[in-house]
């Protein structure tokens, strides 16, 4: 038990440490992305929030207030009246109570038959009328109609009244409203042909004997009552951009004082709502952005920190974009930019990303249409589709033209739909169009610039250092003619090879061209430069050779940091021999001292850390071998490619590559394709003279 305490202590104290050491290590990431976090709150709070204008209810305001951008608020006051209306509107529910028909029907049997027994019983006149009069109390006509009525006329009575009220009851006789029910019984009774005192009579027991049967179910009533408002949606009042809310002299009234809040104009209690939303959707944005670019490749310190900054300085860009834009047109706001400049430095995920959480960044200072937003996400994602194999300036043009259609499709489209004047209709399509053209143009300057002060490996940037005119290697190509060409074979082997792969033919490509520049400083101790001179390491010891030739990797590194080359390119030329040995003087050397270390003739590496990295280590050795040899053909090239890889594999110079078999196989399909091709035996075409001949 006290030693699982103890490791448990020990496991606590380790991740602490670990999670320490993490902030160490990215504290400038973080301290970046606070100053961003920073930046972009009192932006969004001061475009959310423009002003604080000190004025009250009842005050005249002293000059025109307009509203900095359009809105939609929920106007309490109309909706306050609109769901009074709506509860007084709501009919009260009642109960049926079904025993009542019955009940009121059997008591007029009850009272006709009470009349019929005492008019056919054999007291006398004195003691019916008696009798009559407790039938009647305080209705002494009454009883005396009675007396003088025929048994065939108070029958028919009797039946007229039954009717009357099995009428009523069979519509309804509502507790709180009884009176109704007896008004429409009475005014039946008039209209009928009895006399006028018959018809005293029956009204007298159509209101004795009616009772309601619609009970007032006063908490379902209040339950209908609460359903209807419930389903009442707030009444909703847009303020367009510059839409004048108060104007100058005018008394502010409890609702514009109600708008002037809702706009931000005024400060409520309720603002630090509006305050943690903006924290929470800049924290969120922050989040999902840094995630995508941390995922966007391998991450040194260095690495992280530079691309963390040149993410600040590019959501900055894009939003300094927006608030210049955005006032002119919708249609203008800079997603595209922010897609195409992220995309250049990272890659298409981290763009799509980052651009969707942008994009809802933007929904707190403004107020956009949801077609819009969508619009503009859909169009950024055929740019980006387009640019996923970006190897030409003009793939850039390209994707943001195509972009622009699309964007102008659904802009135009979408005006014709909602019926906008054509005028319009064309402004908008107009301004969807030069959003993404002016975005590519603006990327192609932006990315130059930025590449250059972060010294990145952009697409931008590799495109510019695989132009063979860079002065780096034309000074390559006149000092070290020999190493020019092999650079260049072993770009097109390697390339081809990237490609294969679906690696980064382009980094590839540009990495070989640059990869044995070191050579440069001793041309003449490396073999492709010895021509028509003798080698030079026929006179010096294998040790001097071997430090010669190691050296052209160091040699390399520091005139590749003078030209302020990429360090993506800068590591090509580390890691294109690895950690592998200078056989040949170590053999050499081994002729004469037995006891020579190998370790002693290794490059000091690193090894190969990226697919692309691997195949140029292997591209140059298959180039490096097979170079000036005779009578190569399929099986030979093939061989000596296969030996190469396998020699890698074993010396384990491929292991930190992530290169898997099966792309080993296809490499090696690529290099003896690319090696046939430059190898292969022409025809001899005759000569003048043998023509002659």
């Amino acid at each position: 038990m006290a030693r699982k305490i103890n490791r448990l202590y020990r496991n606590d104290i380790f991740s602490h440490k670990r999670f320490s050491i993490s902030i160490k290590e990215n504290i400038v990431s973080i301290g970046i992305l606070i100053a961003l976090a920073i930046v972009l709150f009192v932006a969004i709070f001061f475009s959310y929030f423009p002003s604080n204008l000190k004025v009250k209810v009842g005050q005249v305001s002293n000059e025109n207030i307009i509203a900095p951008r359009t809105f939609t608020y929920i106007d309490t006051t109309k909706t306050a009246e609109l769901k009074k209306k709506v509860a007084e509107s709501v009919p009260p529910v009642y109960r049926l109570d079904t025993s009542k028909e019955n009940e009121v029907l059997n008591n007029i049997d009850t009272l006709f038959d009470n009349i019929e027994t005492t008019l056919n019983s054999t007291k006398s006149v004195v003691e019916k009328r008696k009798k009559l009069m407790q039938i009647f109390p305080n209705n002494n006509s009454f009883a005396d109609l009675i007396l003088n009525e025929s048994t065939d006329q108070i029958e028919k009575m009797h039946k007229f009244i039954k009717s009357v009220l099995y009428k009523l009851m069979i519509m309804g006789v509502k507790s709180n409203s009884i009176n109704e029910s007896i008004q429409i019984g009475v005014d039946e009774i008039d209209k009928s042909n009895f006399k006028d005192s018959e018809k005293q009579f029956l009204s007298y027991v159509l209101t004795k004997t009616i009772q309601p049967n619609l009970i007032y179910d006063k908490e379902a009533t209040e339950n209908a009552i609460q359903k209807a408002i419930s389903s009442i949606p707030p009444v909703k009042v847009t303020i367009n951009k510059g839409d004048i809310i108060v104007k100058k002299g005018e008394v502010i009234t409890q609702e514009k004082y109600q708008i002037l809040s809702a706009v931000g104009l005024v400060r409520t209690k309720n603002d630090w709502k509006v305050v943690v939303s903006i924290i929470i959707f800049i924290l969120m944005f922050l989040g999902i952005s840094y995630t995508a670019m941390l995922n966007s490749g391998k991450m040194t310190k260095r690495k992280r920190t530079k691309r963390t900054a040149e993410f600040a300085i590019i959501i900055v860009i894009s939003y300094i974009s927006f608030f210049l834009l955005e006032p002119i047109s919708p249609f203008l706001i800079p997603i595209p930019l922010l897609a195409l400049i992220i995309f250049a430095f990272f890659d298409i995920t981290s763009a799509l990303l980052i651009s969707i959480s942008f994009t809802f960044l933007l929904t707190l200072p403004m107020d956009t249409k949801s077609y819009l937003l969508f619009a503009i996400l859909i169009s950024v994602s055929v740019s980006l589709f387009i640019l996923r194999k970006f190897s030409k300036m003009l793939t850039l043009i390209y994707a943001s033209i195509a972009g622009g259609i699309t964007f102008s499709v659904i802009a135009f489209l979408v005006g014709i739909i909602q019926k906008l004047p054509l005028k319009e209709v064309g402004i908008n399509t107009t301004y969807a169009f030069t959003n993404f053209f002016g975005a590519g143009i603006l990327t192609l300057g932006i990315v130059f610039i930025l590449d250059h002060i972060f010294n990145e490996a952009t697409v931008i940037r590799l495109l510019e250092l695989s132009d063979t005119n860079t002065p780096l290697l034309r000074q390559l190509l006149l000092k070290a003619p020999g190493t020019y060409q092999h650079s260049m074979n072993v770009a097109s082997i390697a390339e081809s090879a990237a490609a294969r792969i679906n690696a980064n033919s382009l980094l590839t490509r540009v990495g070989a061209y640059y990869h044995d520049v070191g050579k440069m400083l001793h041309p003449y101790y490396f073999t492709e430069n010895q021509i028509n001179i003798p080698n030079i390491h026929n006179t010096i010891t294998p040790n001097l050779s071997k430090t010669i030739i190691i050296n052209h990797v160091k040699d390399g590194i520091q005139i590749a940091k003078k030209y302020r080359l990429p360090d993506e390119i800068i590591n090509f030329i580390a890691t294109h021999h690895g950690t592998t040995v200078v056989s040949y003087f170590y053999h050499k050397e081994k002729e004469k001292n037995p006891n020579a270390d190998k370790n002693d003739f290794r490059y000091p590496g690193p090894k190969p850390h990226s697919k692309e990295e691997a195949i140029l280590m292997l591209a140059d050795a298959t180039e490096a071998a097979t170079h000036g040899m005779n009578d190569l053909n399929r099986d030979k090239i093939e061989k000596i490619v296969k030996n190469i890889i396998k020699d890698r594999i074993e010396d384990g110079q491929l292991d930190e590559s992530s290169l898997t078999m099966g792309e080993l196989k296809e490499v090696t399909d690529s290099f003896v394709k690319s090696l046939i091709n430059f190898y292969h035996k022409r025809e001899a075409y005759p000569t003048e003279e043998n023509a002659k001949s």
